[in-house]
């Protein structure tokens, strides 16, 4: 299959990993065989736009989040990594969460630069 499918797969993997979903969980909600979600995940089926918005919706994200280029265009592939693990980390947060961890993050990046 082509780069699509395995970008595709990869991100669906790791946005159910986030939600701590087994491929047999999001296969009930879905209500494919977890076999069939994992050849998705491996990149080795062509999935219609309809299955990739059921996904989606189950993962609770946009459906557009699973078609983005890899906002991360790093050659350090270890830095990607690192960035991805922080993004699905953060799925699981409330919007206050995230707004305590952001102010967070910038005052550790002001004290940083003293």
């Amino acid at each position: 299959m082509s780069n699509i499918y395995l970008r595709v797969g990869k991100k669906i993997r790791l946005y159910r990993k986030a939600m701590k979903l087994t491929q047999e969980e999001l296969g009930e909600q879905l209500q494919i065989d977890y076999s069939y979600l994992g050849r998705i995940e491996r990149g080795e089926v062509n999935i219609t736009i309809d299955t990739l918005s059921k996904i989606a919706n189950a993962l609770n994200i946009a459906p557009s989040q699973l078609l983005e280029e890899d906002k991360h265009n790093s050659k350090d592939k270890s830095k990607t990594e690192i960035l991805d693990k922080i993004d699905t980390t953060l799925l699981s947060l409330s919007s206050k969460e995230l707004e305590v961890l952001h102010r967070l993050i910038k005052d550790a990046l002001v004290l940083k630069e003293l």
